[in-house]
């Protein structure tokens, strides 16, 4: 079963947190210490999107997924950063926590398949 949604939020993640990693992070060293966590959200993401896409129902990467996105936003939220690193930040966060809701809607769907 192939939940657009999913593999909708995941590659928005992505892009923010690929955008905040690189762009984001480089001008400004207040947001250094969410580099590693955009990073490993980023990447965590675009696999569950792309397994996603491939037809691969499985509670346990949905899950996963959310605690990742869960985690990256609770680290990065309370980032010092401003201006344009402000803005970055702010758009990784709301795309982590939206790819978390909707991985556990994903993974509650799982669940109901599996019986």
């Amino acid at each position: 079963m192939i939940y657009k949604q999913c593999i909708d939020s995941c590659f928005d993640c992505v892009k923010a947190c690929d955008r905040f990693s690189v762009e984001g992070c480089e001008k400004s060293k207040e947001c250094e210490p969410g580099h590693c966590h955009a990073i490993i959200c980023a990447d965590v993401c675009n696999l569950v999107g792309r397994l996603t896409s491939k037809g691969v129902c499985d509670k346990e990467l949905y899950e996963l997924c959310a605690k990742v996105c869960d985690e990256f936003a609770k680290k990065c939220e309370s980032a010092k950063c401003e201006g344009v690193n402000a803005e970055y930040i702010k758009a990784s966060v709301e795309a982590a926590k939206k790819c978390a809701e909707t991985c556990r809607v994903c993974q509650e769907d799982c669940k109901k398949c599996e019986k």
